[in-house]
């Protein structure tokens, strides 16, 4: 199933990836999360964030009472316009459920827009695309969970 999301933040291209990998801002970004326990990890221009959530209980029978997400961005050096082009995984260890995306950040709308489009899929016969369609929303949401905190995250540094 494809999920795409379209943020636009108030700040420079450059200003809106020191945001996104800021571990202070992945904190504050799970913070907001009913995440019941996480890591952070930024080396370079990789961020990854794994954490435990609450399972849906259309979900609890296939993955217990937490699922389990790693999420991994991999940003590309930027262009001469601070553009940059990006890569968006998303796993569920020990699930048959994965995510594979891409990121692009660039100038545009109120200073910078992101752009994240993939494919969701759950491999389990006769029942992936029902699965499928009630994990969308979840993962949408999870990534325009980042319109509120970057906004807030910005201002405040402004």
């Amino acid at each position: 199933m494809d999920i795409s999301s379209r943020l636009e933040f108030a700040a420079t291209p450059k200003a809106v990836y020191l945001m996104m990998t800021d571990p202070a801002w992945l904190e504050d970004l799970i913070s907001r999360s009913e995440a019941t326990s996480h890591t952070v990890s930024v080396a370079g221009s990789t961020t990854r964030i794994e954490m435990a959530l609450p399972a849906p209980k259309e979900v609890s029978r296939f993955a217990g009472n937490a699922l389990k997400l790693v999420q991994t961005v991999e940003w590309a050096d930027p262009a001469a316009d601070d553009s940059r082009d990006g890569t968006l995984t998303v796993d569920s260890p020990g699930l048959p459920v994965d995510m594979h995306g891409q990121a692009r950040m660039y100038p545009g709308g109120k200073g910078t827009i992101v752009d994240y489009s993939g494919a969701l899929k759950v491999n389990i016969p006769l029942m992936g695309k029902k699965v499928e369609q009630m994990a969308s929303p979840y993962i949408k949401d999870a990534i325009d969970s980042q319109q509120e905190a970057g906004d807030e995250w910005l201002a405040s540094r402004a």
